[in-house]
C-alpha cells in the first residue's frame, strides 16, 4: 500500500504508506475505498488553488471507506462504512459553538493538513460520519460537497422556496445546488449558467426538469452595466448561488442578483478584482461558505433518497495509479467530466477511457 503525495505544483509522488494505528481511545483507522477529485485537488496540483494550502500534502477531502481498527472508545465503529469532514475543527473556541466551519483554529484535510489519498489513515472519530443508509462507495464519497451546498442553502430555505434561483457554474457544486434546490428546498425554477460549451453538453443529461441551462451574458456587456437604472434593469434573481470560483462568475452573480437579494459564494477564486459597487448599490447580502460541518447527516439522507440521480455525477472512475494523469488534465479534458473518482481498492477497473463500466456501481 502506498500514499499519493503532491510534493510541489505539478509533482505527485508515490510514497511508502505511513503507519496507521489508533494511538488514542477516540482514534480509528479507516481503509479508504474512494477519493473524489475536487477542483481544489486540481488546483493544488497545478499551483492555482485560491485558498490556504501547503506542500507536501496527501490530498483528498471527498472520500469513503470503512473502519478497520479502533481505539477503546471507538470500537462500535469497527466495520462501519464512513466518510469524513473536510474541516478539522477544535470544538472549543467561540466560533465552534455556533458554526464549526468558522473554527478559529481550523485546518482543512487534504488542503492544509494531510488528507485521504492513502489506503489507510488514522483519524479521530469525531470527524467521521457513519453511513446509516447503505450508500454505494461512490455515492458516499460525494457526501462532502453535497454537505457544503446543503449547509449554504439551509439558512435560505424560505428564500429558495417557490423562487426562481440563479446558479453560476455547472461543475459538481452547481449540479448539486440545482438538485438540492429542486428536491430539498422546493425552488420553482433554477437557471444554471455555464460558459464552457463542452461542459454544457456534458451536464445536460444530469439536470432536473425545472433547470434551464444556458451560457452567461457576455462579460463585456456585464462590465458595461453602470448607473442605477442599468443596474436595476439587470437585477433579476432573489437568490444567486455562485459555484464557478472565477471573478467573471462572481461579477455575473452580482450583476444578475436582484435588489436587496442574497448572493451565496461557494466557489473559491484566486484574489482578483470584482465589483463592490454592485454590492453597495443593490444592498446585497453576501454569504460565503467553505464547509459542510453540521450538514453531513442531512446530505447523506438526501443522497440515499436520490441516489440514482446523484450517482450519475460520477462520470469517471480510475485506479489510484492513474492519479497523476488525472490531476494533470487540461481544461478540455476536465470539461468532459463531472466527478472523477480514484478507486483505491481497485477491485474492478474502468475501460481504457476511464469510464465506469456498464453494470459496475459507482
Amino acid at each position: 500500500m502506498s500514499d499519493l503525495v503532491i510534493t510541489a505544483p505539478g509533482r505527485l509522488d508515490i510514497r511508502p504508506a505511513a503507519p496507521a494505528r489508533p494511538d488514542g481511545p477516540d482514534e480509528v483507522v479507516v481503509e479508504v475505498d474512494r477519493v473524489t477529485l475536487c477542483g481544489s485537488d486540481y488546483g493544488l496540483f497545478r499551483g492555482t488553488y485560491g485558498g490556504p494550502s501547503r506542500y507536501p500534502l496527501r490530498f483528498g477531502h471527498e472520500w469513503s471507506g470503512h473502519v478497520v481498527a479502533a481505539g477503546s472508545n471507538a470500537r462500535p465503529l469497527l466495520g462501519r462504512a464512513v466518510t469524513g469532514d473536510c474541516s478539522r475543527w477544535c470544538g472549543r473556541c467561540r466560533q465552534c459553538r455556533t458554526d464549526r466551519n468558522r473554527c478559529e483554529r481550523i485546518e482543512k484535510f487534504g488542503l492544509t493538513v494531510d488528507g485521504f489519498s492513502v489506503r489507510r489513515r488514522t483519524v479521530d472519530r469525531r470527524y467521521l460520519y457513519v453511513d446509516r443508509h447503505g450508500l454505494r462507495p461512490g455515492t458516499l464519497a460525494m457526501a462532502e460537497f453535497f454537505a457544503v451546498v446543503h449547509h449554504a442553502l439551509r439558512p435560505l430555505a424560505r428564500t429558495a422556496r417557490d423562487a426562481e434561483v440563479l446558479v453560476v457554474g455547472a461543475g459538481a457544486l452547481g449540479l448539486a445546488a440545482q438538485l438540492l434546490l429542486h428536491r430539498e428546498f422546493a425552488a420553482t425554477r433554477v437557471t444554471l449558467l455555464e460558459s464552457d460549451p463542452v461542459k454544457r453538453r456534458t451536464v445536460e443529461g444530469l439536470l432536473e426538469a425545472g433547470t434551464a441551462l444556458r451560457p452567461p451574458p457576455d462579460p463585456a456587456e456585464l462590465a458595461a452595466v453602470d448607473g442605477y437604472r442599468a443596474i436595476a434593469h439587470w437585477a433579476r434573481y432573489s437568490l444567486v448561488v455562485e459555484c464557478s470560483g472565477t471573478t467573471a462568475g462572481i461579477d455575473c452573480a452580482l450583476t444578475l442578483a436582484g435588489l436587496g437579494s442574497t448572493v451565496v459564494w461557494l466557489g473559491l477564486p484566486r484574489p482578483g478584482t470584482i465589483r463592490p459597487d454592485l454590492v453597495v448599490a443593490k444592498g446585497l447580502t453576501i454569504r460565503g461558505f467553505i464547509g459542510g460541518t453540521g450538514d453531513f447527516p442531512a446530505a447523506m439522507r438526501f443522497l440515499a433518497e436520490h441516489e440514482e440521480r446523484a450517482a450519475a455525477f460520477v462520470t469517471h472512475r480510475r485506479p489510484a495509479r492513474a492519479a497523476a494523469g488525472l490531476l494533470a488534465a487540461g481544461p478540455a479534458e476536465r470539461s468532459a467530466t463531472v466527478k472523477v473518482q480514484l478507486d483505491l481498492a481497485d477491485s474492478s477497473g474502468p475501460d481504457a477511457a476511464g469510464r465506469v463500466p456498464d453494470g459496475v456501481e459507482p
